[in-house]
């Protein structure tokens, strides 16, 4: 069985193909694929961030926060990660909603299913080497204090986070204005897949800092967010103008934890993002 699972690994790699599966032996595939839409749609996103995170990615344990459709987690684990798990937030329908892993030709990625705007992380303090969070900030409700504190508790001395999130200065946003049409998502049947509140850079830096967390680098990804190939096209030539890269469609902070962490209480949230202002009329 070993033997077998080696030369699937092999035979995958060679396709660069991407499947997850239910069970050990590879037998019994998840909705997790190649061929998945949003997959489609995103992998030249998430294959930009696994390029950040790369220099710490082997040897380590990693921790995914949002992480489907898992295949950051995916490549992280054919990169050589030591453990991966992801956490998300899984409805009664979710395929997933039972299980506590899925299998990859590389190895387990364990699976965790929590509603990060209201419980704790299941996880122990310095649990990972390395948290990532990838377009999951913008649906949250609520400012992520919580989370934050959740994120710094479970990352050890010296770890690293990588966030990425939908820039709000984007190109397509201008347009939609000068066009006047709306930038914000419709209703939704299911309310957490909309945008709830989207980042600029200075937000982003500014929501890593209140964590007590040093930003080593930030940025823009100037990738497709499309399958469209005239927009496919246009995001790439939004990458190579230095003038309008800032209007790239997301945007980046890859922070590292102090060493010794801060313990500070996460009370002052930075006022660029927070307001404590009640809606009551005088």
């Amino acid at each position: 069985m070993h033997l077998e699972k080696i030369n699937r690994a092999a035979r995958l790699d060679a396709k660069e193909e991407f499947c997850l599966y239910f069970d050990a032996a590879l037998e019994q595939p998840t909705p997790y694929s190649a061929k998945s839409s949003y997959l489609k749609d995103a992998q030249a996103r998430m294959d930009r961030t696994v390029e950040l995170i790369r220099p710490y990615i082997a040897g380590s344990r990693i921790l995914d926060i949002g992480a489907s459709p898992f295949y950051l987690l995916y490549k992280a684990k054919l990169l050589g990660a030591r453990q991966c798990t992801g956490v998300y937030f899984a409805n009664d329908s979710h395929p997933l909603k039972d299980f506590s892993a899925v299998h990859s030709a590389y190895g387990p990625i364990e699976l965790s299913h929590v509603d990060i705007e209201r419980c704790p992380l299941p996880f122990e303090d310095n649990s990972f080497d390395v948290v990532t969070a990838c377009e999951v900030l913008e649906h949250l409700e609520y400012f992520p204090a919580r989370l934050g504190a959740e994120i710094r508790r479970v990352l050890r001395p010296g770890g690293t986070l990588c966030i990425t999130v939908p820039n709000a200065c984007r190109v397509a946003n201008i347009a939609k204005l000068i066009l006047q049409k709306n930038i914000y998502m419709p209703y939704r049947a299911d309310p957490t897949g909309r945008h709830k509140h989207e980042f600029t850079i200075r937000e982003l830096e500014a929501f890593v800092e209140f964590l007590g967390i040093a930003v080593a680098q930030s940025g823009f990804l100037s990738i497709p967010t499309s399958n469209r190939k005239v927009l496919r096209m246009f995001y790439r030539v939004v990458g190579a103008l230095p003038l309008i890269r800032n209007y790239s469609p997301v945007i980046y902070v890859v922070g590292k934890q102090e060493i010794p962490k801060s313990r500070a209480p996460l009370n002052d949230f930075p006022k660029i993002l927070y307001s404590d202002a009640l809606s009551i009329e005088d």
